[in-house]
């Protein structure tokens, strides 16, 4: 399944990534949340690594853990018993970019 980023029907952003990426879905909602500061970040340690100007990076955010070396970006559930979920940086890269994208749209609005 394709990741699907999208606001629903109150504005809130959503992520629909598939029963095998899940963790990746929870990850974007929970952590990186509304936070364009948060998705540079990410996008900036994920390119440092692809250049060879860091090894490995790692942050911590409300319900996940993020650590990213050259050769995979691992996803760990902070709570709960979710098996970790390890994905190439390049896919992570590309969810952020996504999800920054949705970010940075103008939510409709919708008369109550």
């Amino acid at each position: 399944m394709a990741n699907r980023f999208y606001r629903d029907a109150d504005g809130d952003l959503r992520a629909k990534t598939g029963r095998a990426r899940r963790l990746l879905g929870r990850f974007l909602e929970t952590d990186m949340q509304g936070s364009n500061e948060m998705c540079d970040e990410a996008l900036a340690a994920l390119d440092d690594i692809a250049s060879g100007l860091r090894k490995r990076w790692q942050m911590t955010g409300n319900a996940h853990t993020l650590i990213v070396s050259k050769r995979r970006a691992r996803i760990q559930a902070e709570f709960g018993s979710a098996p970790d979920l390890v994905l190439p940086p390049v896919d992570l890269r590309q969810a952020l970019l996504e999800w920054k994208k949705l970010l940075n749209s103008k939510p409709s609005r919708r008369c109550r």
